[in-house]
């Protein structure tokens, strides 16, 4: 009953905001620059909008995930590493805080310039997730109690043994949890990657929208977008649900 209500809340709001949407779109002041959400899903309903918003979904989803996957054994070693080199914790934090400041539109800038354009998306998207995943497994490592590490010097373990067995198995949760956040974060550091290189997904598609004014078919790829970060966050706190569960 407990797990029920945030679900039940959760699709209640959904409701809700598609009401207000389907609203907006009927309001003399805003249906120029708003569609119906009926209009929208009616566009997206058409065989050829399935089609090309499914190849742009597939396209886009496959950079974010090996940006987000490459982001996230970024963050977990330089984390790791200054969990084991105490002495390069402070560095690696600064580090980690200056890359994170660097505006994701001016490292899409640079990557033009100075990396294959193909893999710009993937590098931005990876960015943008490797400073959260940076500061979940920063918290992680640190989780286990004071307790537990008593026992692990009472037995001699290294540093590194302590590492393995301990602090890496109590983190796991809390990775994941930082991946199911980085997740739509990646999203858009793909999509904004493609707008300066890609010539498919769904970056392109929302320039090409814009360009072209058509509002219904910008909103129907913004739609698209989002269900791609929902559909990321849904499956890694699937996995943060399960590690949780195998931990407590």
């Amino acid at each position: 009953m407990i797990r029920a209500r945030p679900t039940f809340a959760g699709i209640a709001g959904i409701a809700v905001l598609a009401a207000l949407w389907e609203l907006a779109g009927h309001l003399p002041v805003l249906r120029d620059v708003v569609p119906p959400l009926s209009a929208v899903l009616t566009h997206l309903a058409a065989p050829e909008m399935r089609a090309l918003l499914g190849n742009a979904i597939a396209y886009t989803g496959g950079e974010t995930l090996a940006g987000l996957i490459a982001g996230a054994a970024a963050g977990i070693a330089c984390a790791s590493l200054a969990r084991l080199v105490p002495v390069a914790a402070p560095g690696l934090s600064a580090l980690a805080s200056i890359v994170n400041g660097i505006p994701a539109i001016a490292v899409a800038g640079i990557c033009v310039l100075t990396l294959p354009r193909e893999v710009t998306p993937l590098v931005v998207a990876a960015l943008a997730a490797a400073f959260i995943v940076f500061v979940g497994t920063t918290a992680g490592l640190g989780a286990a109690s004071a307790e537990r590490h008593d026992l692990f010097r009472a037995y001699g373990a290294s540093r590194w043994t302590t590492f393995a067995r301990l602090d890496a198995p109590t983190a796991l949760p809390f990775v994941l949890g930082a991946m199911r956040s980085a997740a739509p974060v990646s999203v858009v550091g793909a999509i904004l990657g493609e707008w300066f290189t890609a010539e498919r997904g769904l970056g392109p598609m929302l320039i090409a929208a814009l360009q072209n004014y058509d509002t219904v078919g910008l909103w129907s790829t913004a739609l698209a977008c989002a269900l791609l970060s929902l559909t990321l966050y849904a499956v890694f706190g699937a996995a943060y649900g399960i590690a949780e569960s195998a931990g407590a």
